[in-house]
């Protein structure tokens, strides 16, 4: 959706406030993250190296999955990966998953409105982002009418969030398409893990009320369980006019898990979630649940093999339409050594996605077809070669789908990874991706109608109307990336990761034909394979632990896009959607055993119409015993309120307003 004159124009009104407050609210941020090395200047002359020491060695050998689907050390991943831990999320602040996923380098996040959000990973951001992978313990939320994600019904209870995994760059070779540009693997705590009960609740001015419990227990000797249900009540953000945008929200959420464990090495999952809510005053309302059952053997130290399942049914109406989707998946994956010098993981699934439209919300909106089904079929090998073992190892892999849209699609990948040291790792990759057509643009599933009436060539009025097509392809993305990472002392860390994407075939909506009609004809806009673009860029991240109480991170991250068609407005709208330049800081200071203060400062370059801005957060938490804490946070605190991104759908920008809330956490 392109902006108007006029709200172009009052964009840059505002911009021109934000310019002259800059300065200003930059170094009241460094200020705020100052506050810790001011409490600090003593404590710094008499710290320990082992906690310090602990902690770094803690980081770089984490064990992720996300990168080859078994486990493997963060510092040994050939790709550029990044993990949050619990107690990182926990520190930020944040309250959804989307908010903390503000902390990962190269990712852009922005709000939309109070329930909208727009996440992507290296460029292509908006409200229906369609080139990043988003998965929860293994189960996708991407959806299919889209290629996005509807964040606001993604509302997790965080506190048994182990970790979140985010892969910048292409995943397509072991999870498949539409892992382009990025995934994000979300893994909660095991059940053995959060034994116990757990109460909070909370409030403030923008999250108005926030509240769960969680209790964990065991059923015999080896099988734990946990039982959980959260609310949040959200307010309303203001419109760029100053007028409330009608957007406030609430979601109830439920659910369970259960782990086994058996004397063999086997591992038993099974899990279930529960949720339903008011997207907004004006939109609706959605409701939705899913199971998912994994069953992981291991047969050796070098073999295992793992089977999962999941159904998920998606029940939403919003202001567009009501929309049903049921999901059913199910796979299977083995990995076995072969000699001394080879790793193999190979695997098969299959997905059946079943897409219903009830009654329609907008006139601007006709259904062509009510329901569509879509099948996928796939499979996947990738080996991994130790070329010198402990120093040098070559990972090469392919998957191969079948879709309904575009047929068989082949997504192979390459991985170098050199260790010239225990605390060095340099690596490389290049790999294919592609993103199959949402059902939006790859079947003649319902047209919409995206503007006022316009004169035609020849004389008469026409309707400018979007229709599917049948014929497009998918688009693809050969991504070249090179990284290091490295630890020169236990207090320091520094990871690297540079890349050059070639992106072919980007669909956008070219093709213009003009139908006579009475009393209006119909301007027929069918999307294409259009588009291409190159994107380049980086990202730094630096850890530091000045002491055993003070820890302190920064990110850096840097996008160039340039994107060329025959559309010149669309080329223009992609590469708008990349923020050039963006800064994460962070510190992280215990004043005593019992009091901790986390500040984080944001800064995101101009981007599709919206001034560059810079924010912190910050807050204050307060343990009277082990068992129960007492926090207070800040968020947006260096304006009243800011615009993140704008809607798609040509509603009026809403600003992101600053907030407060307190919360209190009881476990016992």
């Amino acid at each position: 959706m392109k902006l108007t004159s006029s709200k172009s124009k009052r964009l840059g009104e505002k911009a021109k406030g934000y310019r002259k407050s800059y300065k200003k609210r930059i170094w009241a941020a460094l200020t705020v993250l100052s506050v810790g090395a001011v409490w600090n200047t003593q404590a710094a002359s008499t710290a320990t190296n082992s906690v310090i020491e602990l902690s770094l060695e803690d980081l770089l050998n984490v064990k992720v999955t996300s990168v080859s689907k078994k486990e493997e050390k963060l510092n040994d991943a050939a790709a550029a990966v990044y993990v949050l831990g619990n107690e990182e999320i926990h520190k930020s602040g944040a309250t959804t998953v989307a908010e903390a996923l503000r902390l990962v380098p190269g990712l852009q996040v922005a709000a939309i409105d109070a329930n909208s959000w727009a996440v992507s990973s290296r460029g292509f951001n908006s409200q229906f982002a369609n080139k990043l992978l988003v998965m929860i313990d293994g189960r996708t939320i991407y959806s299919p009418i889209f290629s996005g994600v509807y964040w606001d019904v993604e509302q997790l209870l965080l506190d048994d969030v182990d970790r979140i995994e985010v892969i910048r760059g292409p995943g397509a070779t072991v999870w498949g398409a539409n892992a382009v540009n990025g995934v994000i693997n979300i893994l909660s705590k095991s059940a053995r893990d959060t034994q116990g009960s757990l109460l909070y609740g909370g409030g403030g001015n923008v999250h108005l009320v926030m509240g769960g419990a969680r209790y964990g227990g065991k059923i015999g000797e080896d099988t734990y369980y946990r039982m959980y249900g959260t609310y949040q009540l959200n307010d309303d953000f203001l419109q760029s006019n100053k007028a409330r945008n009608n957007d406030s929200w609430d979601l109830q959420k439920f659910g369970f898990r259960v782990d086994s464990y058996t004397k063999r090495e086997g591992h038993l999952t099974w899990q279930a979630d529960a949720q339903g809510g008011k997207l907004s005053d004006e939109s609706g309302s959605t409701f939705g649940f899913n199971t998912l059952g994994r069953w992981t053997q291991t047969l050796s130290e070098r073999s295992n093999y793992e089977v999962q399942a999941f159904y998920d049914h998606i029940y939403r109406n919003d202001f567009l339409a009501e929309v049903i989707l049921d999901t059913a998946d199910i796979t299977f994956q083995h990995s076995f050594g072969v000699g001394e010098k080879n790793d193999v993981i190979w695997g098969v699934g299959y997905r059946y996605t079943d897409t219903q439209i009830g009654k329609i919300n907008n006139p601007a909106i006709s259904i062509l077809d009510h329901n569509v089904p879509l099948n996928l079929a796939s499979m996947f090998i990738q080996d991994e070669y130790k070329i010198v073992p402990d120093k040098l190892f070559f990972t090469l892999g392919t998957k191969v789908e079948h879709n309904d849209f575009t047929g068989v699609e082949v997504q192979p990948s390459g991985r170098l990874t050199f260790k010239p040291a225990e605390n060095q790792t340099v690596w490389g990759s290049v790999s294919r991706a592609v993103r199959t057509p949402s059902e939006f643009e790859g079947r003649n599933f319902f047209s919409f109608i995206t503007a006022a009436p316009v004169p035609g060539p020849s004389g008469g009025i026409f309707l400018p109307t979007v229709f599917g097509n049948p014929n497009v392809k998918s688009e693809e993305l050969m991504a070249y990336e090179l990284g290091y990472r490295i630890q020169p002392n236990h207090r320091l860390s520094i990871d690297v990761a540079t890349f050059y994407n070639d992106y072919s075939r980007i669909i956008s909506e070219p093709t213009k034909i003009f139908i006579p009609g009475f009393p209006f004809g119909t301007l027929a806009m069918h999307p294409e394979n259009s588009l291409t673009a190159e994107s380049y860029g980086g990202e730094l991240a630096v850890t530091y632990a000045a002491t055993e109480d003070w820890k302190i991170s920064g990110s850096y991250s840097l996008l160039i896009l340039n994107a060329h068609g025959n559309a010149n407005l669309d080329a223009e709208n992609f590469e708008l959607n990349a923020p050039t330049h963006s800064v994460v800081l962070r510190s992280s200071y215990d004043i005593t055993k019992q009091v901790t203060v986390n500040g984080q400062l944001r800064y995101v370059d101009n981007v599709n119409g919206i001034q560059a801005y810079v924010t912190a957060d910050l807050g204050l938490s307060y343990r009277p015993t082990p068992n129960v804490e007492i926090s207070v946070v800040g968020q947006n605190l260096l304006d009243d309120r800011h615009p993140e991104q704008i809607s798609q759908l040509g509603a009026l920008t809403t600003e992101v307003p600053r907030g407060f809330y307190g919360r209190i956490t009881w476990k016992f």
